[in-house]
């Protein structure tokens, strides 16, 4: 599955920012910026459920 890194534009006009996980080795961060306010999820998410959030909020 194509690696997800990238910043991207979600509905309601937030911005979602996926990044390589250091923690683990071939998982992803996220993190979700809405009016000057940002959320962190780091984790481990793998590329499959990075895609399926982007497929809900995009």
């Amino acid at each position: 599955m194509k690696s997800p890194v990238g910043t991207y534009e979600l509905s309601g006009g937030a911005v979602l920012r996926v990044f390589a996980d250091p923690g683990h080795s071939d998982g992803y961060g996220l993190e979700i910026t809405h009016n000057g306010e940002s959320v962190r999820y780091d984790g481990g998410h793998t590329a499959r459920e990075v895609h399926a959030f982007m497929n809900l909020f995009t």
